[in-house]
């Protein structure tokens, strides 16, 4: 089973923006040395602890420190940009580390109404679903010309590309999935978004594959919140923290990760109870020690035919949170 990780970026309080990087560097070295098979940034824009609103540029500086590790956006959102712009950049990062560049592309615009607009403001223009722009990109990358009119006549450079960029389709509710079949790409879904999605679609997905010049077999990866330690005690104190924030996050706060210290002593409400409860019991959050979380993973995996494990460990601490995926590393060596 591979093993990847789908970072937010989220903030903890009481760091600075550059102790905050820093400690990424560290973790993204950590990782590549452990064997990960890859390390996803996540757009966002507007949130002042989610700090990934640029991951391209954040990709290219990880690609230049890493030997092994594919690095790439997870997502770019695309309704913000020019498809020539997107293949542009990434086809230029494909040059300054080979074989090791992904894309995953995303619909949502990772943002509010206001960010959106200024970030593009003829979003309004764009097709709703935006696989037109999709399309176009793909082309770019194959170095095919584009059979849309703006882009047929303009080439996306650097072209032929010694090792192509790796495109992605990126979901939350299933609804991308058949796209992803249809032009034979990898489909990875954000189970922690918090939408229950049927095992169906993942099933079809694999019935309905076609073999692409990006990928020559279905393939499937699933992203999940986890939270372990073989430590009961620790874990319990480590998680109030980031249950503090995603009971906050319900409400409109997007505050950085707290010190479990400081909230030691916060008892949750009936009603904050049942959101967390619902999390865990739809596995959008896993928590536990190595042999649950294995016991868990393991099903998902036969239940949603899945390839690949991304995880996200939103635990205060950089030590802390290393120290997790060495442990989610253990159950998979």
């Amino acid at each position: 089973m591979k093993l990847g990780v789908h970072d937010l970026m989220l903030r903890q309080n009481g760091r600075t923006n550059q102790e905050f990087f820093e400690d990424t560097k560290k973790m993204v070295l950590e990782l590549d040395e452990l064997g990960y098979d890859r390390y996803w940034f996540a757009e966002h824009h507007g949130y002042e602890s989610l700090l990934a609103v640029a991951p391209e540029v954040i990709a290219s500086h990880f690609l230049a420190l890493t030997k092994n590790i594919k690095v790439g956006a997870g997502g770019c959102m695309i309704m913000h940009y020019s498809p020539l712009k997107i293949a542009e950049v990434f086809k230029t990062m494909a040059e300054l580390g080979p074989g090791r560049v992904d894309i995953g592309i995303g619909r949502a615009p990772g943002c509010g109404v206001s960010e959106t607009r200024a970030l593009n403001h003829k979003f309004s223009e764009k097709s709703p679903e935006l696989f037109d722009e999709i399309e176009t990109i793909l082309d770019y990358l194959a170095d095919k010309k584009p059979e849309d009119p703006i882009y047929r006549n303009v080439k996306a450079v650097p072209t032929h590309n010694e090792s192509m960029v790796h495109p992605w389709m990126l979901g939350s509710t299933g609804k991308a999935a058949p796209k992803a079949a249809e032009w034979g790409l990898p489909y990875s879904h954000a189970k922690f978004f918090l939408c229950e999605t049927p095992a169906e679609v993942f099933k079809q997905y694999r019935s309905e594959f076609k073999p692409s010049v990006f990928a020559d077999k279905p393939y499937i990866s699933m992203s999940y919140k986890i939270l372990l330690s073989e430590d009961k005690d620790e874990l319990e104190y480590l998680s109030k923290s980031y249950e503090y924030f995603h009971i906050q996050q319900t409400k409109g706060d997007w505050s950085g990760i707290v010190d479990p210290e400081e909230i030691k002593d916060y008892h949750f409400n009936l009603n904050e109870q049942a959101i967390l409860k619902k999390a865990y019991e739809n596995r959008f959050i896993l928590k536990g020690n190595k042999q649950e979380i294995a016991d868990i993973l393991n099903e998902e995996i036969e239940e949603f035919y899945l390839d690949e494990i991304l995880c996200f460990t939103p635990i205060f601490g950089i030590e802390n949170r290393i120290n997790t995926y060495k442990l989610l590393k253990e159950i998979f060596d």
